[in-house]
């Protein structure tokens, strides 16, 4: 019957009604099969290949390879949920990660610090380095075998995991621990720029300063990326619970165990760690943030009133008259330029493409060669330019829980009958500058409330300079019998130079090239503003003072990029300079060596006015070869430092590394003759402790 098409179709279509055994239902289920693979293989010529294509048929409800891709989730799910029901071996993972995260960031912050920036491998330091990696763990091992410790008596007094256990190891699993590890991987974007740690000072600052988080370009280091798609991975699509042997020690520990395991935690977190001077490697990043604090005063022992007598000796002296004015102006216009660095500057440097607009007006310049911001902060800068004093010893200023007493430099002139401003593209609430800055001023105004500033281009720190020097000429035009005073400051070249939001050819992926774009741009706006000051006759009787609030650093020195890190040339070397039809009857140059607190001494002299407020600063139309200043920052690691006209002393007290500079022969700074010139060396140490000292009275003098 197989073999006749005609006979088979004739029984197959006779099982239904033939009655009898023909009639069962298994009978006419393989009467059916046997139909269809007989038909097939008629078709075919082959009854095999007829029942291989029936066993390729897809079954109901499968979809080829998403068959594989669903049952793999499945599988997944089933594996997470069964984690899930173990809440606290699910927590040791996650703890397991926690570590791990913290590890990467470790070696990342290595890897961004000058000492171990090499490649390792081809350095023939490995075993050195990896050495040295276990040794600035030390807290991250210390801080997990602690963890561990506290997982296990979790265990040993909740063996049934009560509901609340349940949640607050869920919790801390999948919410707190992530939040944790992001938070020291984004911190990296800190580190980069400041070689330390985030910590609580920073922190607080945010509050003041939301713009450095939109400024830092945290995701364009690849390092945070990198760590933030790990975290994301490890703790929540691939977790260590998920891979049961992974934690099969986890089972088997118990309180003798992790005894000695934290033990050993506590050992390796003790042990000295290298010396590293430009950075801070040693601190875990989330204890620093909660507990970090910065060196105080490097000698001074502000409780000990007769050794600070002892050091501080007589007052600084005053200097003897150099130069006089042959013209008194009556008004007073300060314009502080963000970021600017004398190197960068025409008018310093010959071969720098910034300001040579103001090269045609050289003969009505007097440019003080020698001056040195005491801080390479923005905030610190105002406080010495108004006080003329140097400033608090601290990080930021939002949290030293102080007030300035002192008047400042609005008070002294609103006392004179002048019609005084303060005018910033920036934030004035940045580091609570406003507290101590818009002090005695008629009218402050800052990007949280300037009119019309939405017509301008924003950029991350401030709205775009035109704006200020425009409204400058607003001020200066305005009718009234009153002398003037009026502060403006920039904010343009601070970083990250954002020159495309202001130029469509502005250079890109070449952040010096932008800077010196802004910079250039900004002083091009001095010589427009003066040039248009002349025209209407104001220039005569105006004094106009150019300075920097501090300079920028391209990599000079290992690890020195920004402003805020280091007292190097680079960072702490600004402009400054007088424009007037007639120079005031001073000469193009003074070579004086000066700071930012001998700005307002310096004014007040010109015009001739009595300042009953003692100041650190001297007038720099008096001269004192012997002359000393001092600079410090707290921002990364601290340093102090001390400058004559010829050498440069810069101490770092949490490695005590000394270094001296001879700028006359080593102009860069960048040859050490410390350790060959003792005597030389011991001399500005001495001279450091004294400034301190005398720095400390001047500051009880100032502050509450």
């Amino acid at each position: 019957t197989l073999k006749s098409p005609k006979g088979f179709v004739g029984v197959a279509g006779g099982f239904p009604a033939s009655g009898g055994s023909g009639s069962d239902d298994s009978v006419s289920a393989l009467g059916s099969k046997l139909t269809h693979y007989a038909g097939m293989s008629l078709l075919d010529g082959s009854f095999r290949s007829a029942v291989q294509s029936r066993r390729s048929m897809p079954r109901k409800g499968a979809h080829g390879p998403w068959r594989t891709v669903v049952t793999a989730a499945r599988a997944y799910g089933r594996k997470y949920t069964t984690a899930l029901r173990r809440p606290l071996t699910l927590l040791a993972g996650q703890v397991l990660t926690f570590f791990l995260v913290s590890l990467y960031v470790k070696l990342v912050q290595m890897r961004l610090t000058p000492e171990y920036a090499g490649t390792w491998l081809n350095s023939g330091h490995v075993w050195t380095n990896v050495g040295h990696a276990v040794l600035f763990c030390g807290q991250e091992i210390g801080l997990f075998t602690a963890l561990v410790t506290v997982l296990v008596v979790w265990r040993r007094s909740d063996p049934d995991v009560s509901a609340p256990s349940r949640w607050l190891a869920w919790s801390l699993g999948l919410v707190v621990l992530p939040i944790l590890s992001a938070t020291e991987v984004m911190g990296l974007a800190h580190y980069a720029f400041f070689l330390t740690p985030l910590g609580p000072e920073e922190l607080r600052t945010l509050v003041w300063a939301p713009m450095i988080i939109s400024s830092s370009n945290v995701l364009q280091l690849p390092q945070v990326v990198i760590g933030l798609v790990l975290i994301v991975l490890s703790y929540h699509v691939i977790p260590f619970a998920l891979w049961p042997r992974g934690l099969r020690m986890w089972e088997v520990l118990r309180v003798p165990h992790v005894v000695a395991l934290l033990l050993v935690g506590v050992i390796v977190a003790s042990i000295p760690k290298p010396m590293v001077s430009e950075a801070l490697l040693a601190p875990h990043p989330l204890l620093w943030m909660l507990f970090g604090n910065r060196l105080q005063p490097a000698w001074a022992d502000t409780t000990d009133a007769s050794t600070i007598n002892v050091l501080a000796g007589h007052a600084g002296f005053q200097g003897r008259r150099r130069f006089s004015v042959k013209q008194r102006p009556t008004n007073v216009l300060v314009v502080v330029l963000e970021s600017t660095r004398a190197a960068s500057v025409a008018l310093y440097n010959p071969s720098a493409s910034a300001g040579r607009q103001l090269l045609r007006f050289a003969d009505e310049t007097v440019v003080f060669d020698h001056i040195y911001a005491p801080v390479p902060t923005s905030a610190h800068a105002i406080f010495s330019i108004l006080y003329g004093s140097y400033p608090y010893l601290g990080p930021f200023w939002s949290t030293s829980d102080k007030s300035v007493v002192a008047d400042s430099m609005a008070e002294l002139f609103g006392r004179a009958g002048y019609r005084t401003g303060l005018y910033v593209t920036a934030d004035l609430n940045f580091d609570n500058v406003r507290s101590y800055a818009a002090t005695g001023f008629d009218r402050v105004l800052d990007s949280n409330d300037w009119p019309g500033q939405e017509a301008y281009a924003l950029l991350p720190w401030g709205r775009d300079d035109r704006l200020l020097f425009e409204e400058t000429k607003r001020f200066i035009a305005a009718k009234g019998k009153q002398p003037f005073f009026l502060v403006a400051m920039s904010s343009n070249p601070h970083h990250p130079y954002a020159a495309d939001q202001l130029f469509a050819d502005a250079p890109q992926g070449d952040d010096r090239a932008a800077y010196e774009r802004l910079v250039d741009y900004n002083l091009g706006m001095v010589a427009e503003l003066y040039d248009w000051m002349k025209k209407r006759g104001v220039a005569e009787r105006t004094l106009l003072v150019v300075l920097g609030d501090h300079g920028e650093a391209f990599g000079e020195h290992a690890g020195n990029y920004g402003h805020a890190a280091f007292i190097y040339d680079e960072n702490v070397h600004i402009p400054c300079f007088i424009l007037h039809p007639h120079r005031l009857g001073l000469p193009k140059h003074i070579e004086q060596l000066g700071s930012q607190v001998d700005l307002r001494p310096t004014i007040v002299d010109i015009l001739g006015l009595a300042d009953p407020a003692p100041v650190d600063g001297m007038s720099l139309l008096r001269e004192d070869p012997e002359r000393l200043v001092a600079n410090f920052t707290e921002n990364g690691v601290t340093r102090f430092g001390v400058r004559d006209a010829r050498f440069s002393y810069i101490y770092t007290p949490h490695v005590g590394l000394e270094q001296v500079f001879d700028r006359r022969n080593d102009p860069a700074e960048t040859h050490n003759i410390a350790a060959r010139e003792p005597v030389l060396t011991a001399s500005y140490r001495t001279r450091l402790q004294r400034w301190e000292a005398q720095h400390q009275l001047s500051l009880a003098r100032i502050l509450r």
